[in-house]
C-alpha cells in the first residue's frame, strides 16, 4: 500500500515550493521524520524545501545538543519566517490532528488555502479538513513511527542515508517504540538495516538516556500517591493526576504493573489526558485506546487519538464526564 502512494507523491510533488512541518513540542520522531524528509526530499527530488517546526520538548533538545557534538556537520536550522504566497504544498508529519499543529494559526495558511498532506503512524481520525489531499495522505497506525515511514520512502528510491542520518533515524525509531516495546517485527528489521559496521548501538542508546529533573520526579511521587485502583475481572486501571509530565507518568504506572493508566492535568480552561496499556493486555482483549479516545473526544468537542496501547485526549468541557467516559468503554472491552 505505501510504495503507491510512494510513487503517487512522487509525481505530484514534480515543480512543488514545500513547507513540512509537525506537532507542537516536537518530539525526537517528530523532528527526526521532518529532518529527514527535508533531506530527502532536496537531494533527490531536487525540491525547494523549508522546515518549520514550533517549540521542542526538552529531551529533544538534550538529544540535539548531543548528537551536535558527535556530527559537527550537521545543520539543525530551520526557518522561523516563512513566505506562505511562494509555497505549493505542506507535509504535516507525525499527527493527523489540525488541532496539534500551530504553523496554521501562526502562518495563516488556512485561509492561504495551501494543500496539505497527512505522513503518520497514529490513528486516522479521518476528519475533513478543507484542502488536505487525503488520496495522498500516508497514515498507517501499525508502524510505531513516522520515522520508519520516511525511512520506508527512502528505501523505496534506493535514496542512500549517509551515517548521521541513520544514527537519528534509529534514534527516533527507538524511542517511538519505547524501545521496542510498541513495536513488532518490521520494527527490528529496519533498525537492523539501518545499523552497520560504523554504528555502535549502545552509543545510540547512550544519547537517549536523559536524567529527569526534579520537577518530573516529585509529579511521579505526588501521582503514586494520588493513585486509584480500578479491577476489571482480573485487570487493573490504575487513574491519577499531576499538573504536567502526563505521558510519563501513565508509563510509569504500566511499569509498576498496572494494566491500563489513565493520567490526567487540569488547567484553567483545558485538561490533557494520556493513557497506556500493556500490549497484552491489547492482543488479548482487542483493546484499542486510540479509538476509544477518539470516540470519546468526539462527543465531547475535544481532540484526541492514538495508538492501541497509547492515546491521549484534549479537551476543555466536562472532565469528569470525559474520565467516567473513558473508563466505562474500557471496562466494557475487559469484562
Amino acid at each position: 500500500m505505501l510504495t503507491s502512494k510512494f510513487e503517487d507523491l512522487k509525481a505530484y510533488l514534480k515543480g512543488k515550493s514545500v513547507l513540512i512541518t509537525t506537532h507542537e513540542s516536537v518530539d525526537l520522531d517528530g523532528f527526526v521524520s521532518c529532518y529527514i524528509l527535508k533531506i530527502f526530499f532536496t537531494n533527490y527530488f531536487n525540491t525547494k524545501t523549508t522546515l518549520y517546526l514550533s517549540e521542542f520538548s526538552k529531551t529533544t533538545r538534550e538529544y540535539l545538543q548531543k548528537v551536535s557534538q558527535k556530527f559537527r556537520e550537521l545543520d539543525f536550522s530551520f526557518n522561523e519566517n516563512v513566505d506562505i504566497s511562494k509555497l505549493d504544498l505542506i507535509f504535516i508529519l507525525d499527527t493527523n490532528n489540525l488541532a496539534q499543529v500551530s504553523v496554521f494559526d501562526k502562518l495563516n495558511i488556512t485561509s492561504a488555502q495551501i494543500p496539505f498532506i497527512f505522513i503518520d503512524h497514529h490513528l486516522n481520525l479521518k476528519n475533513d479538513y478543507k484542502n488536505n489531499l487525503t488520496s495522498l495522505n500516508i497514515i498507517n497506525d501499525e508502524i510505531s513511527s513516522t520515522s520508519e515511514i520516511i525511512y520506508d520512502m527512502c528505501e523505496f528510491f534506493n535514496f542512500a542515508l549517509e551515517l548521521p542520518y541513520k544514527f537519528l533515524l534509529i534514534s527516533a525509531i527507538l524511542t517511538d517504540s519505547g524501545f521496542f516495546k510498541y513495536g513488532n517485527n518490521d520494527t527490528i528489521m529496519r533498525i537492523s538495516r539501518l545499523l552497520d559496521e560504523k554504528l555502535d548501538l549502545q552509543e545510540i542508546l547512550s544519547t537517549l538516556e536523559f536524567e529527569q529533573e526534579i520537577s518530573e520526579k516529585i509529579a511521579r511521587i505526588k501521582a503514586l500517591q494520588r493513585l486509584k485502583l480500578i479491577r476489571s475481572k482480573d485487570w487493573l486501571i490504575g487513574t491519577t493526576h499531576v499538573s504536567s509530565f502526563e505521558a510519563g507518568v501513565a508509563s510509569l504506572l504500566i511499569n509498576l504493573g498496572l494494566d491500563v493508566s489513565i493520567v490526567y492535568s487540569e488547567k484553567k480552561r483545558t485538561f490533557r489526558i494520556s493513557t497506556r496499556a500493556k500490549k497484552s493486555v491489547c492482543l488479548k482483549t482487542g483493546l484499542h485506546l486510540g479509538k476509544i479516545l477518539k470516540e470519546v473526544a468526539e462527543e465531547y468537542e475535544g481532540s484526541g487519538g492514538g495508538h492501541d496501547g497509547a492515546a491521549s485526549l484534549n479537551g476543555a468541557n466536562e472532565l469528569k464526564k470525559v474520565l467516567n467516559k473513558i473508563i466505562e468503554k474500557i471496562k466494557q472491552i475487559l469484562n
